[in-house]
């Protein structure tokens, strides 16, 4: 069988996501490092960003279209539920991160701190996201109380949100939030510690030039 290529750089909160789910299926596969916008990436992403992911003759872009393929396509347990309420469930989940959580927490908060402009943080970026950023970890702190996002099991729901969630208890704003919410606290610490976790864990970010 052809080899599983996963393109981009391991410190994206996306690229992990898919690497943890193929951890977690036991799928053999290659982290081919990209930056966003490189040639290899943009062969495959329209727009240039990561992943991307190479099966073959197979070419997949977006990290949820690329997750739906891995568990589709090999063996070992199934991370999107096959009954159509399960797997909506499921995608609500990846949907609310993509288009929420990790615009807020990380395009908005993390990526200040990451990539500051020529003055400095933009601590006005910073403040604007911290209440919005409180808003939303509180609320997934009230539905982790069993452990896992959706359908009380491990599912690509938790493997999205989880590298987010992860850089928030790096930084200090948003890890002071964490620490006060115990169901959060528990389930990040909980997630953490699967081998597909470790075994994705992020060198630390690119600096700018």
């Amino acid at each position: 069988m052809s080899e599983l290529i996963i393109l981009g750089i391991p410190q994206s909160n996306f690229v992990r996501s898919v690497r943890m789910l193929a951890e977690e299926k036991g799928v053999e596969y290659t982290l081919q490092p990209e930056m966003p916008h490189s040639d290899a990436i943009k062969e495959i992403h329209p727009f240039g960003k990561v992943p991307a992911m190479r099966h073959g003759n197979t070419l997949v872009c977006e990290s949820s279209a690329i997750a739906r393929y891995i568990d589709s396509a090999f063996e070992g347990p199934k991370f999107f539920p096959e009954d159509p309420a399960g797997n909506a469930n499921v995608e609500e989940w990846v949907s609310l991160h993509g288009t929420i959580f990790d615009r807020t927490m990380v395009r908005e908060y993390l990526l200040a701190y990451i990539f500051p402009g020529d003055d400095g943080v933009d601590r006005a970026r910073v403040d604007a996201a911290l209440e919005p950023m409180e808003m939303q970890l509180n609320f997934i702190n009230t539905q982790v109380k069993d452990g896992f996002l959706a359908q009380g099991r491990l599912t690509y729901a938790d493997l999205a949100m989880f590298p987010t969630l992860h850089y928030m208890t790096q930084m200090s704003e948003s890890s002071e939030m964490v620490k006060g919410l115990s169901a959060l606290s528990d389930y990040i610490e909980s997630i953490g510690a699967r081998d597909s976790a470790k075994a994705t864990m992020p060198p630390p970010p690119p600096k700018k030039d």
